[in-house]
């Protein structure tokens, strides 16, 4: 019985911090806030906005699909940012990394259209 109580509560908090509106709204928001960071180089600050937007907003279907093919935008640039600064093994990691999240992003983007 206290589980089950606890349980709705929890429901009942999450239902009403974010409605389907607002939380499509406040996915938005979230979203320009990563490609901000994004469009400056801030990969964390990006990345941890992302990972925000799908722990606060469940029911922002709409940004959450966004959310994917941003992060993997997020992720490409990151790595090859970073090739610039490395040489050697290090190197051939992320740009095996770089070329993963391309094909990624280039299959997420036909899915999208589909």
């Amino acid at each position: 019985m206290k589980h089950h109580l606890i349980l709705s509560l929890m429901t009942a908090a999450m239902l009403t911090a974010c409605t389907a509106d607002t939380s499509e709204e406040r996915a938005a928001a979230m979203l320009r806030e990563a490609r901000y960071a994004l469009h400056h180089h801030l990969w964390n600050e990006a990345r941890d906005t992302i990972f925000s937007l799908r722990r606060n907003c469940p029911t922002a279907i709409k940004a959450r699909e966004q959310a994917i093919l941003l992060l993997d935008s997020i992720e490409m640039n990151a790595a090859a940012d970073s090739l610039r600064l490395v040489t050697g093994e290090e190197w051939k990691r992320l740009n095996v990394k770089k070329q993963f999240y391309e094909r990624k992003l280039q299959e997420d983007l036909k899915a999208n259209h589909n």
